[in-house]
């Protein structure tokens, strides 16, 4: 799910995060505009420079230091600024840009634009699965029962669970609005219990939308459907995802306070794990086979890794030509982590191999890539050596006041199904 609006070229759009670090970082943003409109480029370069150290690794401000660095003589750094900027968008604007004068004819320069036809060119692994009739779902998280070959999609726009049947008709498994149910974000079967799992949270984007409404967690009867458990959470936020260690404990992470909560059946509460001052903005969350990490994306600032033992947190580094940034769903695979990144441009699956102590990422391989299927790829579900993923949830079908489009301007959701090795 994305949570902050993209960068327009040169332009840096009013965060929708709020606080004093949010108005400290367009104030400096401001002034650093106005010091470039006088010509005042070391100015310019300051406040810029500044600005990155509050937000680092955004790729406006990125853009922005790129230009600030060619126009104060600091060529080196104009085209590293510039190259972390082109990994998370490969549509920023290099080419006929007056201020790029000193470094346009260097061979640098020229490797940087190779490098971005190479992250715009299109990258396709997968094929079409299966698609949806019914527009109207808006489907976010997508779960596989390999015993009976059933998926499940859990609806943003209408409130639900919905069951793919093996001939792929779609059926509820539970009604809109069931006992509460919000903006349904992640679902995950334990098999072991014969269990679906379900986290929803209230968004504008649904259907009777309520700002008072809880985030809740849910606990189906996976064969009848009945629902086992209803947990409600004290406190204002949105699940982004959910999964279950191996003795299905349910591990749930918030997008809005940033923390790692856990489900405690016993108790009927969700209680706090994890928190950090370091997320800005979590989202899928996925263990390593041991479960002795559970790795996290962070949509605004990459990958990190927890251990659970200790908690102990570290940031998962690449020294790749790649960004780990705009990650939504995020699932272990044999050493690596399969990625869907809907927050950069163009929007890719990619695979991230693990080094062997498991904290970095030291080679990545680029599943699809500008897929002509794609509107916003979400969330996935790995079966085996088969990864099914939602290639077009359409959150950006919706109107100004959170209206989703009619349905004849709309398209059907596709999965796609990627076979890995």
């Amino acid at each position: 799910m994305k949570h902050y609006k993209k960068i327009a070229t040169g332009i840096l759009l009013l965060l929708t995060s709020v606080g004093v670090w949010a108005q400290e970082l367009q104030r400096l943003y401001t002034d650093a505009m106005a010091a470039y409109k006088t010509k005042d480029y070391h100015t310019f370069y300051s406040k810029i420079k500044e600005a990155d150290n509050i937000y680092p690794n955004h790729q406006g401000i990125l853009y922005q230091l790129g230009i600030a660095s060619a126009l104060t003589g600091k060529k080196a750094e104009a085209i590293q600024y510039l190259k972390q900027a082109i990994l998370i968008d490969a549509d920023l604007r290099l080419q006929g840009i007056a201020d790029f004068k000193s470094i346009k004819d260097s061979k640098e320069f020229s490797d940087l634009l190779a490098l971005q036809r190479e992250w715009q060119s299109r990258v396709i692994h997968s094929q079409k699965f299966f698609s949806l009739q019914d527009r109207t779902i808006h489907p976010e998280p997508i779960e596989y029962d390999s015993k009976n070959n059933v998926f499940y999609l859990g609806s943003i726009h209408q409130r639900k669970v919905v069951k793919i049947t093996p001939e792929r008709k779609t059926t509820d498994f539970c009604k809109s609005a069931f006992e509460g149910m919000t903006s349904v974000m992640g679902i995950k079967i334990d098999h072991k219990k014969n269990v679906l799992w379900v986290c929803s949270s209230p968004l504008q984007e649904m259907t009777g939308y309520d700002s008072l409404a809880k985030a809740m967690v849910f606990k189906f009867d996976l064969t009848s459907g009945q629902l086992l458990h209803k947990f409600v959470s004290t406190k204002k936020g949105v699940y982004g995802d959910l999964i279950l260690d191996r003795n299905g404990k349910v591990y749930l992470s918030d997008s809005e306070t940033n923390e790692l909560t856990v489900v405690n059946e016993k108790t009927s509460d969700i209680e706090p794990f994890y928190s950090g001052t370091e997320f800005r903005s979590l989202q899928g969350i996925t263990f390593s086979d041991d479960e002795k990490y559970l790795y996290m994306a962070d949509y605004a600032k990459g990958i990190f890794r927890l251990e659970m033992k200790t908690k102990k947190v570290i940031s998962v580094s690449t020294q790749k030509d790649v960004s780990l940034k705009g990650i939504d769903g995020l699932y272990f695979y044999n050493h690596s982590l399969v990625a869907i990144q809907n927050g950069v441009v163009p929007a890719r699956v990619t695979r991230y191999y693990l080094s062997k102590d498991n904290s970095s990422v030291i080679n990545f391989e680029i599943i699809d890539r500008n897929h002509p299927d794609y509107g916003d790829p979400t969330l996935g579900v790995l079966n085996e050596n088969a990864f099914y993923y939602i290639a077009n949830s359409p959150w950006s079908e919706y109107d100004a006041q959170h209206h989703l489009k009619p349905v004849d301007q709309l398209k059907d959701v596709v999965v796609l199904k990627a076979e890995l090795n």
